[in-house]
């Protein structure tokens, strides 16, 4: 520990400044749909991740997106993806847009833990890293998304080709409330119900079942009783969109679900549920109900080489005095689709913080400096050999230089 313990001081030496890059970047609004937001956020981690070696590009996406790709040492023995993202779950004209020091270890705003502390841990992990004498063995791809918050449509490609590349896969979201890193994630879909009725005047010509919003809401809740017919499945009715003067029968009504799943099997299943009811309300209603939308996230499921690498870092925790427990998460990431293309990854070494996806998100900033520490233990430890991977496990290598 002494020899790796000098770079580690160095990352507790860098807090004020991990601080100040995390304050800066909370600041941009970066949402999803905030094509400008995220080309000013793009710029920020550009300027800063630029004093890392390696090759940056800007990688141009569909919709006037961008991503962020550097890389170092491809012809390394070992190479590790480092995954983030840069936007956030808040648009533009959300209230929730500055960070606020609730406490001297507690930060709250927009994106603190989710994830642009994350950010602020990889940038720090890679640039110790870079200065101790074993990096040469370990080669590393760093790539920021710009649409993870909604599923990665655009940028699902570079994490599938990210994946055939690598030994293994780091991805930074934050860690669970309690501090655990997560064992497995359900899959996720998202579906768009469209009702179709007949519109007429609400006095003269009224008939209920020509009513879209009545059709709909009575189809919701069939879907909604799903919950009970797939107990380990979560069938959330999120959106719900239609109408206008009440004078008017409405003829049209929209609802987006979003669904959870366990396994792959149960996809197939309630994919096949969800078709049995719509043909079964179409055939006795009058309004008529069109089911569109895909799972765009399969299940990540535990898995040995997964296993291998969360109890290594459940030693280098021990070894710093971090607690890491071992737990399943109904949430997503892109960590599920690099493990679907084959990449073993552990994605949630970002900061420990809560109430993330609401105006209470919070980081505690002393996780900042210790969960940098914990990933850059892992890779030194890698590097020099002290911890080795199976390459029945994790083919994708070569002997250490």
């Amino acid at each position: 520990m002494n020899d790796y313990n000098r770079f580690l001081q160095l990352i507790s030496a860098d807090k004020e400044r991990m601080i100040d890059r995390l304050i800066k970047w909370a600041s941009i609004n970066s949402a999803s749909d905030n094509y400008q937001g995220l080309e000013i956020m793009l710029q920020a981690l550009v300027k800063d991740f630029s004093q890392l070696p390696g090759k940056l590009e800007i990688l141009q996406l569909p919709e006037s997106l961008k991503a962020l790709r550097i890389t170092c040492r491809q012809h390394a023995p070992i190479q590790i993806l480092f995954n983030g993202h840069m936007d956030t779950v808040y648009g533009k004209d959300h209230p929730f847009q500055i960070c606020t020091k609730i406490s001297d270890n507690i930060l709250q705003g927009p994106g603190v833990a989710d994830m642009k502390g994350g950010l602020v841990v990889m940038l720090e992990v890679l640039k110790t890293f870079e200065q101790s004498p074993w990096a040469k063995n370990i080669g590393w791809e760093v790539l920021i998304v710009p649409d993870e918050e909604i599923g990665s449509p655009n940028s699902v490609h570079l994490l599938e080709t990210a994946a055939k590349r690598n030994t293994l896969g780091l991805i930074f979201e934050p860690c669970l409330p309690d501090g655990s890193l997560v064992r497995s994630r359900k899959g996720v879909g998202t579906f768009t119900i469209d009702s179709h009725g007949i519109a007429g005047h609400a006095g003269r010509d009224f008939i209920s079942q020509n009513n879209a919003i009545a059709g709909l809401c009575h189809f919701l809740n069939q879907v909604n009783e799903l919950n009970n017919e797939f107990p380990k499945a979560i069938f959330n009715i999120g959106y719900i969109e239609g109408g206008g003067p009440v004078n008017i029968i409405p003829d049209r009504a929209i609802a987006k679900i979003g669904i959870r799943i366990d396994t792959h099997e149960e996809q197939v299943d309630i994919e096949k549920r969800l078709n049995q009811l719509m043909d079964s309300f179409n055939k006795e209603q009058k309004v008529q109900i069109e089911l569109t939308g895909h799972f765009s996230r399969p299940p990540k499921l535990p898995s040995p080489p997964i296993n291998a690498l969360y109890h290594e870092f459940e030693a280098c925790g021990k070894e710093l005095d971090i607690t890491l427990g071992w737990k399943d998460s109904g949430g997503a990431s892109d960590g599920n689709n690099l493990a679907a293309a084959g990449l073993p990854n552990i994605d949630n070494l970002g900061v420990h913080g809560d109430n993330i996806h609401s105006d209470k998100e919070f980081i505690f900033l002393s996780s900042l400096v210790q969960r940098a520490q914990l990933t850059t233990l892992f890779l030194m430890k890698l590097a020099s050999g002290e911890i080795k991977l199976s390459k029945h496990l994790f083919p994708n290598q070569r002997d250490l230089l």
